[in-house]
């Protein structure tokens, strides 16, 4: 199943994917109600995790893409 990706690094990119959470690249991305329509299909939209790009205490080198 092809998803749309909001917020992020990944904002707007479409990937294959399912499931509660997708990680793309160094970050994850939680399912949503949501959908979009493009390219003739609609979409279920995953966002952005907040959590995903804070930094653990290990410098600034520790966040998302």
């Amino acid at each position: 199943m092809r998803v749309l990706l909001r917020g992020g690094p990944g904002d707007g990119q479409t990937v294959v994917g399912g499931g509660e959470t997708i990680c793309w690249r160094a970050c994850l991305y939680e399912i949503t109600l949501e959908f979009a329509h493009r390219h003739g299909a609609d979409l279920r939209i995953y966002r952005h995790r907040p959590d995903c790009c804070e930094t653990y205490g290990r410098g600034a080198e520790d966040c998302c893409e």
